[in-house]
């Protein structure tokens, strides 16, 4: 009996497992502080980036493309509001005193925050 639960636990396990979701990328935050308190420096992030980009909405915190840093996943910010210019997204770090120069776009999306395991 100890055995077959022991099994259940393992199994479920493997079927919930970050690692068979081939979309989802997972890595531990650097330290800019644009999203303090909310995230912080060394919190393990699971971002998926099979995410619709319609299915969007405000305070989702997603990771985005800027070119002027070259970094593809490692920027995060959180949406502030639907632009003017739809379908774009107003984006801003929770710590920052202005919102971003740009908008969110869907060539410049890479995916969704869906869980952070604080550290």
């Amino acid at each position: 009996m100890r055995l077959l639960l022991l099994l259940s636990f393992f199994l479920i396990g493997c079927a919930t497992s970050p690692l068979t979701q081939p979309n989802l990328f997972i890595f531990e935050l650097g330290d800019t502080g644009s999203m303090e308190p909310a995230l912080s420096v060394g919190d393990t992030i699971y971002l998926d980036r099979s995410f619709p980009y319609d299915k969007l909405k405000k305070g989702d915190v997603i990771a985005y493309y800027d070119p002027k840093w070259e970094i593809n996943y490692g920027l995060l910010h959180r949406i502030h509001v639907l632009s003017n210019n739809e379908p774009e997204y107003i984006i801003k770090g929770d710590n920052n005193r202005s919102i971003d120069p740009f908008n969110l776009t869907r060539e410049n999306y890479n995916g969704k925050v869906i869980r952070v395991d604080f550290e």
